[in-house]
């Protein structure tokens, strides 16, 4: 088990901050100028920019950097990578990127580090919202943002007809599962959303903001900080385990109270 107090962690999360907050505010940047982005299309009409590709370059630099013997691992250049996601960052250089593109304000810069499948450190920035999340496994989470520096909470709901869950899906590509999903959470009188970025919406369950996020196909790279803020903020988390680095798996995470409902109408955990 690891320390909480194991230097290089601590070393870790402190460079992940200062990273969340410069990549934001670069990230930011582009956002306010979103007109004159370079735009592509990549794949079915899945956007990605200019914005994606300057916001991953100056995170794999100056995490070469800081720890040159790290692996990276980043969605904008996910087809590269080689060797085991351990001693690996993993990073999501813009989570949201059709909110980003749209102009609204909903979106991430994901970072995390992880070991052996698991996030230790994990440092989630929502610019627009001028908020960080971020953890140490077996330290805590926290949210830090103009009030200051908060510890991070999930919330006491207990129930599944006053949940609020954010059931995240590509929105382009029907899936009988999610609408199997979304029938019997409209049966179990469960408030249900979908805001387009799984990364920040993993954040706000550890915030208690929502009571749970569910996606049947997530990457690692919008999944897995999340999942170690959930925890850290005492949430459950059903195991997530890609076949491979680039592949997509179920994810589950939600405060205690409502877990084992929430496996049962889904299947997954």
């Amino acid at each position: 088990m690891t320390e909480p107090s194991r230097p290089d962690l601590v070393e870790r999360h402190r460079v992940a901050l200062d990273l969340a907050r410069r990549a934001g505010s670069r990230a930011l940047a582009h956002f306010t100028s979103r007109a004159g982005l370079a735009v592509e299309l990549k794949g079915l009409q899945d956007w990605v920019s200019e914005a994606d590709r300057d916001v991953e370059g100056m995170l794999r630099a100056e995490l070469a950097t800081a720890f040159p013997a790290d692996r990276f691992l980043g969605e904008e250049t996910a087809s590269s990578f080689t060797g085991p996601i351990d001693r690996c960052w993993v990073i999501d250089p813009i989570d949201g990127t059709h909110n980003f593109l749209r102009g609204v304000p909903y979106w991430n810069v994901a970072i995390a580090y992880v070991e052996g499948g698991r996030a230790m450190v994990a440092a989630t920035v929502d610019p627009s919202a001028d908020e960080i999340f971020h953890a140490i496994r077996g330290a805590g989470a926290w949210l830090d943002s103009a009030a200051g520096r908060q510890p991070l909470h999930v919330s006491p709901t207990t129930e599944l007809a006053r949940a609020f869950v954010a059931l995240g899906h590509h929105d382009r590509s029907p899936s009988e599962a999610n609408l199997r999903i979304r029938r019997r959470m409209m049966e179990s009188s469960v408030a249900m959303r979908n805001f387009g970025s799984g990364a920040l919406q993993l954040a706000h369950v550890a915030r208690g903001r929502y009571d749970g996020f569910i996606e049947l196909e997530l990457s690692i790279w919008d999944a897995i900080g999340g999942l170690l803020l959930v925890e850290e903020a005492g949430g459950y988390v059903a195991p997530f385990v890609p076949a491979t680095p680039t592949a997509k798996a179920a994810c589950l995470a939600c405060t205690p109270g409502i877990a084992a409902g929430l496996r049962a109408m889904t299947g997954v955990g």
